[in-house]
């Protein structure tokens, strides 16, 4: 992989910029968009972002073939750690472009590729490693979503994915992992689509992980929603979003997941080539700008709960670990469709 971060100023305004012209382009092109289209669901519940389960027959509006960039960041402020001295922080930024082929709205397969940076930032952590764990987190992933129709009111999706995580002097394909993210929904009525999910990933150290996942796109009133919830970028795991609706362009949420990363170290340190985790419930509120179908942009705050930082060595021993504060986290994300 030749793509690198390591300048995290000249990434944000990378992001910024990119941000600020897609924006340009979107909105000049979202008058006539509109006219011709529905409405395009954000990608929260996988099912639901397909369009409605009984959804009208044939193509969708504007064409076969759609495509997407987004991306974001997020800062987590200093946090002490509980079981050992010193205290740290956390930096994020990603960018993912993709495109997707609808032979109508219930069918459809795409592609998927996203690349992003987690800096960390130790201070006085004696309690792991040398008090300086790891730095810089880089990654990858290539994703191939498929939904396709089961019946009159059942929607099924497969997303298979390719990630690596890795610091950025580690040998990127040893933090290689693989899985597949499936599910099954049913519409059981005008504003209620529901069924159960699963992931099935390769874990660095060896073995399987598999957590399951609740589906759902609940309209529970005109203007209150619960759907499925959504990662920022490399992030893994279930959650679920409640949303309310203020105004036709604007959207607050709160909305809450379980986040459990892994990724290989460099050759230095007291594990050389061994496993960096972190695992953090968080919750956040989030204020949702849209516009239009084609433009999306996010800020969120809230607190990182229940985390814990671990050392482990190649073979997933676990040689050091530390619980941390609650934490206090915000960003934001944007989403342009073509």
């Amino acid at each position: 992989m030749a793509l690198s971060f390591r300048s995290p100023p000249a990434v944000y305004g990378c992001i910024v910029a990119a941000a600020f012209a897609l924006s340009a382009l979107t909105l000049g092109l979202a008058g006539a968009a509109v006219a011709q289209s529905t409405p395009v669901t954000e990608e929260g519940p996988p099912l639901a972002a397909a369009g409605p389960v009984g959804g009208p027959p044939g193509g969708p509006p504007g064409g076969p073939l759609a495509f997407r960039i987004e991306g974001g960041g997020y800062y987590q402020s200093g946090t002490d750690l509980k079981d050992s001295p010193g205290s740290f922080s956390v930096s994020r930024g990603y960018i993912s472009v993709g495109g997707e082929y609808r032979w109508d709205f219930r069918n459809a397969a795409g592609l998927s590729f996203g690349t992003g940076f987690t800096d960390y930032d130790f201070n006085n952590a004696t309690g792991l490693s040398d008090g300086d764990p790891w730095s810089r987190i880089e990654d990858y992933r290539l994703s191939v979503p498929v939904r396709f129709r089961l019946g009159e009111t059942t929607q099924a999706i497969v997303i298979p994915t390719v990630r690596w995580e890795a610091e950025e002097d580690a040998n990127l394909d040893d933090g290689r992992t693989y899985g597949a993210i499936a599910g099954v929904a049913w519409r059981l009525n005008e504003t209620l689509t529901i069924g159960p999910g699963i992931g099935v990933f390769s874990r660095l150290r060896g073995g399987t992980q598999v957590f399951p996942i609740l589906i759902i796109d609940w309209s529970i009133t005109d203007r209150l929603s619960l759907s499925t919830g959504r990662g920022l970028g490399a992030s893994e795991g279930p959650g679920l979003t409640l949303d309310y609706r203020i105004a036709d362009d604007w959207t607050l949420g709160l909305a809450g997941r379980y986040e459990n990363r892994e990724f290989r170290l460099d050759d230095k340190g007291v594990a050389p080539g061994g496993i960096g985790r972190d695992r953090v419930y968080p919750v956040v509120a989030t204020a949702v700008w849209s516009p239009n179908p084609l433009v999306r942009l996010s800020a969120f705050a809230g607190v990182e709960f229940g985390g814990t930082l671990s050392l482990l060595d190649q073979e997933g021993t676990v040689l050091q670990d530390s619980d941390y504060d609650a934490a206090p986290i915000f960003g934001g994300t944007f989403t342009f469709r073509f």
